[in-house]
């Protein structure tokens, strides 16, 4: 039998996701699967409290095709509940539980799921109507089932993950179970993990890189690590967990790179990079001493498409050649292939493609098409992004077709922002660009027209968003115009769109030397001159991000522990001189692993 990884067999094609699992815990079910903050579960143990959730949903009549809601801290209990699922032969649709609950609300309204697996501290605020099961709640049927009759088949949908909607509400992408094997087995090979590998489990459950994550630790013998948000965020936090972890194998966008020390964790081995462009400059600071792999792919091609080769140098990183199983084609806008070396529309095909757009068919065949190079009935993905084929059949990332964002690794619709905008009460027109006149600091920015005799109130219409976007989905900053500026033919002329100007002189001047201090960081941070004390850091273009640096920055200047919420809760300098004053001294840095 041919191996993909040292003693790892190899995953045989469209296999199922919990027959998978079952085979590595029959090779190593006394092998460490999980780690949470000291807790751990074997493959065994794993393997047990997935199916006692298993035996509870059959109880509860779930089966194939059903769709079960999951909204579940990050734990032990999260990995284990999409195992669960999926051993009852659902499909799990996660839920964050951070989301604004407008959110929420839609999605489990389009959704349709016919339970919601939470917690009893989580339950309280989430939507009411759909029926509960509290996993922290004692169980009311006998948790030994092994009946394993009615599990996934390999066409059957094994998750749905709801992305940005360009008409206004976020759409759920169905995926099969069919290229979870490809998946797995491609990215454990090209990522060299094994059986000592430690694989850090840094995406939110609501995004499909979850699902990589996960395959490829628990698939390989490997440890899944997992912790909670705060320790997860790119900065000082993060290179603690990575470095206390031992984690060898991590997946981050580029803007969490930025962010830290590329030298500063010498036990992370392989560092994959995924979700949106990686500057060249990244890629030398990181490539270094370790491996390092660009993947690219949409939710619609079961987590990843392409995967480059070990990168290394200032370079713009290829998107690589298709995983095994997968076909990708550049055509033109008559769907014809375009020549070597020639601007087309990446279109993906093969085992790995979602089932489609719950409850869309109109959506699914607009983006679902025929595919002309495949056998009978086959079909395409019309990825809307733009690539340019070398003779070797790499590919180069070259840009969007349409105006969806990549941004901080968010996918955004820009439409799905303005359509929310538009029912605001004033608003008569709105457009929504990403912008980078900061090089490094890409922002969301807003542009809006008043209905006549409006005066709109930036900050808060930003706190109005706040109660139905997703934080990374508000923009930076929102900019009333008289008229929104067209091209000759009548459509939204981006380029002439104004940068915003943030208003960073303020309107109160420092009055002690801690908000002198403050100040300073605030200005360095965000790259402004002044920054009067009563500005909101969120005001003068900053997010969860540069906020995580600002607070790596208090500390190193001001010897001082903050904490994320602090900057939410107080973000001005006025306030957060006050959270400073009653600050504990800042925790030293965890000591560095040897390698």
């Amino acid at each position: 039998m041919q191996t993909n990884n040292g003693d790892l067999p190899a995953l045989p094609a469209g296999a199922t996701l919990p027959a998978l699992f079952a085979a590595q815990v029959a090779r190593s079910p006394a092998a460490i699967a999980l780690e949470f903050e000291g807790e751990r579960l074997s493959y065994a143990q794993l393997d047990a409290r997935a199916e006692q959730i298993a035996a509870r949903l059959r109880a509860a009549g779930v089966g194939r095709e059903a769709i079960v809601a999951l909204a579940l801290p990050r734990s032990l209990d999260l990995p284990a509940a999409m195992l669960g699922v999926m051993k009852a032969g659902a499909a799990f649709l996660p839920l964050d539980p951070d989301y604004p609950s407008a959110r929420l609300a839609h999605m489990l309204a389009d959704a349709q799921p016919v339970c919601l697996l939470t917690s009893a501290a989580l339950d309280g605020r989430l939507p009411q109507g759909v029926p509960r099961m509290l996993l922290d709640a004692p169980a009311s049927v006998a948790l030994c089932s092994t009946d394993a009759g009615q599990g996934p088949l390999r066409d059957g949908a094994a998750y749905l993950i709801y992305t940005s909607g360009s008409t206004g509400q976020p759409k759920g992408v169905l995926v099969t179970h069919a290229g979870i094997a490809g998946l797995a087995s491609a990215q454990i090979e090209r990522f060299a993990i094994g059986a000592d590998a430690r694989v850090l489990q840094f995406a939110s459950s609501s995004f499909d890189a979850a699902v990589s994550e996960l395959c490829i630790a628990l698939l390989a013998g490997a440890c899944l690590v997992l912790a909670p948000a705060p320790r997860l965020l790119p900065g000082d936090a993060l290179v603690a967990l990575i470095n206390q972890a031992g984690v060898t194998h991590a997946t981050l966008p580029p803007s969490a790179l930025a962010a830290m020390p590329a030298q500063a964790m010498p036990t992370l081995r392989t560092l994959i990079v995924a979700g949106e462009q990686c500057p060249p400059h990244l890629v030398e600071q990181w490539s270094a001493g370790r491996r390092m792999i660009n993947a690219y792919g949409p939710t619609e091609s079961t987590v990843c498409a392409t995967m480059s080769e070990p990168l290394s140098g200032a370079i713009a990183p290829a998107l690589g050649l298709p995983l095994a199983g997968l076909r990708v084609q550049l055509l033109d806008d008559a769907l014809q292939p375009v020549a070597d070396g020639e601007t087309g529309e990446l279109y993906i095909g093969g085992a790995g493609l979602a089932r489609g757009y719950l409850g869309r068919p109109d959506l699914t065949a607009e983006r679902f098409l025929p595919d002309p190079a495949g056998p009978s009935g086959a079909r395409m993905y019309r990825s809307g992004d733009l690539a340019r084929q070398h003779a070797d059949g790499r590919l180069d990332f070259l840009g969007r077709a349409d105006h969806q964002i990549k941004l901080r690794g968010f996918r955004i619709e820009p439409g799905e922002v303005e359509s929310v905008l538009m029912t605001q009460p004033g608003v008569a027109a709105a457009a929504v660009v990403a912008r980078e006149d900061r090089p490094g600091e890409p922002l969301l920015v807003g542009y809006l027209v008043g209905a006549p005799g409006a005066v709109l109130d930036a900050g808060a219409l930003r706190q109005s968003l706040a109660l139905r976007l997703p934080d990374y989905m508000v923009p930076a900053a929102l900019l009333q115009l008289d008229a929104l500026p067209l091209t000759p033919n009548g459509k939204l002329d981006r380029q002439a769109l104004p940068a915003p100007k943030f208003d960073g002189d303020g309107h109160t001047a420092p009055r002690s030397p801690r908000e002198e201090a403050l100040a300073g960081l605030f200005a360095e941070i965000l790259g402004l001159e002044l920054v009067g004390i009563d500005a909101s850091f969120f005001d003068l273009g900053g997010h969860s991000l540069s906020a995580t640096r600002l607070i790596s920055r208090i500390r190193a200047s001001l010897g001082v522990q903050l904490e994320l919420d602090d900057v939410f809760d107080a973000p001005t300098v006025a306030g957060l001189a006050e959270r400073v004053e009653h600050a504990p001294p800042a925790r030293r840095p965890a000591a560095l692993r040897a390698a």
